[in-house]
């Protein structure tokens, strides 16, 4: 059609819509998305194999420290209860003797386990943070945001985390204990001899069991 621009036949634009520009839009942002989980993904990288393992080191070193004190204690109370019962030559300070030998295996094995476990809890925390803030650069496409977010987790989950106090792994060996105390024998009243009877399987079987030790 003479006298009509070239550019102006068809819609002009070239008749895409606007197709390019958002093509080269999700293009920018898909680039700025990629650059952000880098950002995150190198923050993060301080937690590696041994930042894990360190964690179960650090619940070891806290633990073992209350089961050497419970297994003194209890030690200690065991041996006190049979020398005033005058069973501490018997065959029965041997069976409690291994109670207690087996309950104090027992406590450091539910520690190492318990190590093992934090390393692992440390693990999942960190990677579940990761995954979070990944989420968030998908929806924001903001690279300076992400290193930002992902600089203050990571700094924070460096950060040494409050273990729980250890509870009594030596249940079995003061269930004898806590008989003698319920039984009066600390006080040095009755309970005395019905303690006595508690621990050789009754009066009767009193001068066979000093005896065997």
């Amino acid at each position: 059609m003479e006298g009509i621009p070239d550019n102006m036949c068809f819609g002009g634009g070239g008749g895409d819509g606007g197709a390019a520009q958002a093509r080269a839009d999700e293009l920018a942002r898909q680039a700025r998305i990629k650059q952000g989980v880098n950002n995150i993904n190198q923050k993060f990288e301080r937690f590696d194999d041994g930042f894990f393992k360190g964690r179960g080191q650090a619940y070891s070193s806290f633990a073992t420290p209350q089961v050497n004190d419970q297994y003194k204690q209890v030690s200690d109370q065991l041996a006190y209860s049979l020398a005033r019962t005058g069973l501490d030559q018997s065959s029965e300070n041997a069976r409690q003797g291994g109670v207690l030998m087996r309950d104090n295996a027992m406590a450091r094995q539910t520690v190492a386990e318990a190590a093992t476990t934090e390393g692992i809890k440390a693990r999942q925390a960190v990677e579940d943070q990761r995954n979070n803030l990944i989420q968030q650069v998908n929806m924001t496409s903001d690279p300076e945001l992400a290193a930002t977010n992902a600089l203050r987790s990571a700094s924070i989950m460096e950060q040494q985390q409050a273990f729980n106090p250890v509870a009594n792994l030596f249940a079995n060996t003061t269930g004898m204990l806590g008989a003698a105390q319920n039984a009066g024998y600390y006080s040095g009243g009755p309970g005395l001899k019905p303690f006595k009877d508690f621990v050789t399987g009754g009066s009767s079987n009193k001068n066979r069991v000093e005896k065997s030790g």
